[in-house]
């Protein structure tokens, strides 16, 4: 059995909670985006539920990054 370590372990759980505090940062962002037309809203924020960070990284350069 392939042991990794406790430090490594630890290294992915921190990339990991970064990730998803990505992504729960553009999805708040993209629900208070006054911008957005609400379809838009939904089909934003369904992507980011589906598939998560690719989602949230396409987000963050097209529609974050015009403020």
């Amino acid at each position: 059995m392939l042991r990794l370590g406790v430090g490594f372990g630890s290294l992915i759980a921190l990339v990991l909670l970064l990730v998803l505090a990505f992504e729960i940062w553009m999805f708040v962002e993209a629900v208070k985006n006054p911008r957005l037309t609400d379809t838009e809203r939904l089909l934003w924020c369904l992507g980011m539920l589906v598939i998560h960070p690719v989602v949230a990284i396409v987000y963050y350069f097209i529609e974050y990054q015009k403020v």
